[in-house]
């Protein structure tokens, strides 16, 4: 519970809470706390390589071949691992 940097110090709390165990800081060494985002395909300027979607580890994006692609913005899980993927840089992270 204290190894969760998505949920920082907050997220541990809630979490020794409902596992009614002591509360600790969330451990540093497994990555920094940094606020929720969301993905969000600028539309004019997606080429429609499908990169984005092969890198996506929870299936939030969808399009087809040589087609404007998009975030569903439920599964998305603020992972960033479409940023480096896309060839046009045409994704941007928003806050949640």
């Amino acid at each position: 519970m204290d190894r969760c940097p998505p949920g920082g110090d907050a997220g541990a709390r809630a979490l020794a809470h409902v596992l009614h165990t002591p509360a600790l800081p969330y451990d540093r060494s497994r990555g920094t706390h940094k606020r929720a985002t969301v993905a969000r395909i600028v539309e004019a300027d997606c080429i429609g390589c499908t990169k984005c979607i092969q890198a996506c580890p929870v299936d939030a994006i969808i399009g087809g071949a040589k087609h404007m692609h998009v975030v569903i913005e439920p599964l998305c899980t603020g992972c960033d691992l479409c940023l480096p993927a896309c060839p046009v840089d045409c994704i941007e992270m928003l806050a949640v």
